[in-house]
């Protein structure tokens, strides 16, 4: 039995909760230090420069998410076709297609540096909201994060393609040890150098560079399926349309991210806030908090998706049923441990980020507001992870983009008619609760047409007609 054998096999055996903690650990631990750059760059930003700093980067937010959005649109699409080439053995096809993400990336690079060089410092002044300060840093911070975007889009085209080589520990390994490298390089140009908002964006530059120098060494050694740099370039132009169309889903997750906090941002200046920098430093760290813990809830919904995507496979739906419902118990305890460390650590946690008495006071006024409903957050993540593995795209899309684009967006939009500032911050719970009562609905609407609840729906509640 081969290596890779063997471990689908280990997934169809054993005991589920054994089974997932082995699974899920590492995954949450690799995610995690990953997402340590996030809150310990914040946090040299916070205390080295001050929270002008830490404001004007969280305003680059939503832009700098755009760019993740098109990186992840190219490298995500370019999987999907590269690993069914691989697996079928078209080599000639996977080097074609391999080229061809690397011609659309050197193309949306250079669109988005035009389109920075026409609108982006109007669009920063913008943000800024008349802030000389918040202005300066931010303009400052796109300017480098765009210059260097090539790096980015490079270093996700190596490491996808390795990935779907099959050489996930050696990535995740390397990931890693690059997110430790830039922790410690933005130290030096922050802290030491005082580059200030300028380091944080150099000093993720470096690491990226780091990162793709390994990348292409490991595969300038042969061990990789595709070449470093002898690719067919005149198949420049292969695969786009496949590219787009296949990376457009996860594409759409992050550019959600974009434009909620971009909305968030919009109605701030727009409810006639006494301080809008102290504000927005505020958000600031609640956004940087929130995305590190939600990592960690990415890492069990990943371990998941591996067990029953192999489970339902096999035909194993005892096993698919079983697993659902411990991943909802544990993403059930977790975010509800995260809500509960939030709601009662604000002021204490915002201290680590700043020495600013009106900030720390704001994180802990909004912090327990925007958390309120976390704990839905977890069954409803594991939910849709689950009808990802099992093939049903449609469910598992509606459940992953309906929380920003039907409920978060709109209510941020809407509420502060009647609540004033309050309702932003009110919007995020109220789209947990209403994408949870939506994932209630979709497993009835699937019991009744297709018997996908996974043990989780009452009889009294299924039917053979659908919703």
């Amino acid at each position: 039995m081969t290596q890779t054998a063997a471990r689908k096999t280990g997934y169809l055996e054993g005991p589920i909760g054994p089974l997932f903690a082995r699974t899920a650990l590492p995954i949450v631990f690799l995610m995690s230090v990953n997402g340590l750059l996030t809150v310990v760059d914040a946090i040299f930003l916070g205390v080295f420069v001050g929270a002008d700093a830490l404001a004007a980067v969280t305003l680059m937010f939503p832009l700098v998410m755009m760019c993740i959005a098109l990186a992840t649109l190219v490298a995500n699409g370019m999987a999907s076709v590269l690993a069914r080439q691989l697996g079928a053995a078209d080599h000639a096809g996977a080097l074609a297609s391999f080229a061809g993400a690397h011609g659309l990336t050197v193309l949306t690079c250079l669109t988005l540096l035009a389109l920075f060089l026409l609108g982006g410092e109007p669009l920063v002044q913008l943000a800024a909201n008349g802030s000389a300060p918040l202005a300066e840093y931010g303009y400052r911070y796109l300017q480098i994060t765009v210059i260097t975007a090539p790096l980015a889009f490079a270093l996700g085209l190596q490491t996808t393609a390795l990935r779907v080589e099959g050489w996930v520990g050696f990535m995740a390994v390397t990931g890693a040890l690059v997110t430790i490298a830039n922790i410690a390089i933005n130290f030096v140009l922050i802290a030491v150098l005082g580059w200030g908002v300028a380091g944080s964006a150099i000093g993720t530059a470096l690491a990226q560079a780091i990162g793709l120098v390994i990348a292409l060494v490991f595969r300038a050694s042969g061990r990789g399926d595709l070449p470093a740099f002898a690719l067919p370039w005149r198949h420049w132009r292969t695969g786009w349309r496949d590219f787009l169309a296949l990376g457009a889903p996860q594409s759409l997750s992050f550019l959600g991210l974009s434009l909620g906090s971009g909305t968030i941002l919009v109605m701030l200046q727009n409810t006639a806030l006494d301080d809008y920098d102290t504000t927005v430093a505020a958000y600031g760290i609640a956004t940087r908090l929130l995305s590190f813990s939600f990592l960690g809830l990415m890492g069990m919904a990943q371990a998941l998706q591996a067990i029953v995507g192999n489970n339902f496979g096999a035909g194993r739906l005892d096993r698919v049923s079983r697993t659902l419902r411990l991943g909802l118990v544990c993403g059930l305890v977790y975010a509800g441990t995260a809500q509960a460390i939030f709601s009662f650590g604000a002021t204490g946690l915002a201290g680590l980020f700043v020495d600013n008495p009106a900030v720390i006071a704001e994180v802990g006024r909004l912090l327990p507001v925007i958390v309120a409903a976390y704990v839905l957050a977890g069954p409803a993540v594991m939910i849709s992870t689950c009808f990802q593995a099992v093939g049903d795209a449609l469910r598992a899309a509606l459940l992953s983009l309906s929380r920003t684009y039907l409920f978060a967006i709109p209510l941020t939009l809407a509420l502060p008619v009647w609540f004033g500032e309050w309702g932003i911050w009110m919007a995020g719970p109220s789209a947990e609760v209403l994408l949870a009562l939506m994932a209630l609905a979709v497993l009835v609407q699937a019991a009744r047409s297709d018997g996908h609840d996974f043990g989780l729906v009452p009889r009294s509640l299924r039917g053979r007609a659908a919703l």
